[in-house]
């Protein structure tokens, strides 16, 4: 009898049931009950950051060029003669994948063949087909891509301010990687990575729904056992991350492009934190965000009325166990003003006590939002792979969002100093 990890949430009126499978793979079912659609993902804990890492086969440190976790992607989703999405559909499936800086998912969502679906992704995974011809050609297909991101005015203000931050850590890199990286991928350097971060201790299979728990694990075990390859060791993955200097790269980056409305990302990089604090920092920020940004506030209503701000001023945090930082981001016909203005309500906010009374409503709300959002099934899948990301309990970030206080605010603002501080834009030609 296998054993199973059950965790529930009464806010949320949900169930996770967890367990590792025979082959080491962590396999998580979460229960919604009377959701006539099914959600299935299959994961490796592997993205663009990690390019620097011992060979799971010869136990060799092995260097890797920059996009390759994206073009795995790529490959695997690709078989000789068909595409993932073709095969997906004629079964009247849908499905996609995505790389980030720290995993890469592929996945499926259905309302009856969830079983069939199934099969079809562990298929689709555990048979990978690399060739000489068939990497040549992706080589070309993702060169497009890369280019058509390099147009992207959003894309570039936001990979210019990581650029700004870090120094030596690849969040700096576009995860596709450059057109010059990926030119030096092989398939031997594929099966490598695929060997090393697609083996089963560093893998995750989730399916969210109205599902029986057993029979979904069962299922899942008996189509991962048809494709086990033994020659793949069940080892730790050692992986190496950048020695990223504390100081930022540059202080800020400004480039022209041919764009209607000028954009402004302000960022500060911080200081490295464990899992727990990552997912603090994310609801911290909402709240923050919320507070000082949204457009209730008399920040936003004076921005918007001067015609500084167009339609919003976001506030996000990013974070792992490589890079964390904060962006403030906006677009504006008058960007230099609004950077200004943002720059000088960082500073007054910061020396201000927090507005207890405004503190604790837009947490009462952030807390409502978050029991809403329980019924969208990408919310519920997304929280299981950030609670794996970041080695939590997968409904610890309930409790960690109740209890901010408005100290953990003002402590929060504290640390994002002036010196770690960039500024990237992107301004008419």
């Amino acid at each position: 009898m296998r054993k199973m990890c059950v965790q529930n949430s009464p806010e949320l009126n949900e169930t996770t049931f967890s367990t590792t499978v025979s082959n080491g793979l962590n396999v998580y079912v979460c229960k919604k009950q009377g959701f006539s659609k099914k959600i299935g993902l299959f994961g490796t804990k592997y993205g663009s950051i990690v390019n620097d890492f011992v060979d799971i086969l010869t136990g060799k440190r092995i260097q890797v060029p920059d996009g390759i976790a994206h073009f795995l992607e790529h490959k695997l989703f690709e078989k000789e003669g068909a595409n993932a999405l073709d095969l997906f559909s004629k079964m009247g499936v849908s499905s996609n994948a995505y790389t980030s800086f720290d995993q890469t998912v592929y996945f499926f969502e259905t309302s009856e063949k969830y079983k069939e679906a199934i099969a079809m992704l562990v298929k689709l995974i555990k048979e990978p087909y690399f060739t000489d011809e068939n990497v040549q050609k992706e080589q070309g297909i993702i060169g497009q891509e890369i280019s058509m991101y390099d147009d992207d005015p959003s894309f570039m203000v936001y990979f210019n301010a990581l650029r700004a931050m870090y120094q030596k850590n690849p969040v700096r890199i576009d995860i596709a990687g450059t057109i010059e990286s990926i030119s030096h991928i092989t398939k031997e350097l594929l099966y490598t990575c695929y060997n090393t971060f697609y083996s089963p201790q560093n893998m995750f299979f989730i399916v969210i729904g109205d599902v029986d728990v057993d029979e979904t694990i069962d299922l899942i075990e008996e189509n991962i056992n048809k494709y086990e390859n033994n020659s793949v060791p069940n080892t730790k993955i050692v992986k190496y991350n950048a020695q990223e200097p504390k100081e930022i790269a540059k202080k800020d980056i400004v480039q022209k492009m041919e764009v209607y409305m000028p954009q402004l990302c302000i960022g500060y990089k911080l200081d490295l934190v464990d899992g727990m604090q990552i997912t603090k920092n994310e609801h911290i920020v909402s709240i923050l965000s919320d507070m000082y940004f949204s457009k209730q506030t008399e920040f936003f209503e004076k921005e918007y009325k001067e015609g500084k701000v167009n339609e919003s001023i976001d506030m996000q945090y990013e974070g792992s166990d490589a890079f964390s930082h904060v962006l403030i981001s906006s677009t504006s016909t008058n960007i230099d003003e609004l950077e200004k203005d943002i720059l000088e309500y960082m500073n007054k906010i910061k020396n201000e006590e927090v507005n207890e009374e405004l503190f604790e409503i837009v947490k009462r709300k952030k807390i409502g939002e978050f029991i809403l959002a329980s019924d969208n099934l990408e919310v519920s899948y997304r929280r299981i792979i950030d609670s794996i990301l970041n080695n939590i309990d997968v409904y610890s970030d309930v409790e960690i969002l109740k209890n901010i206080t408005k100290d953990d605010i003002k402590q929060f603002l504290n640390n994002l100093t002036e010196a770690n501080r960039v500024t990237s834009k992107i301004i008419s030609k």
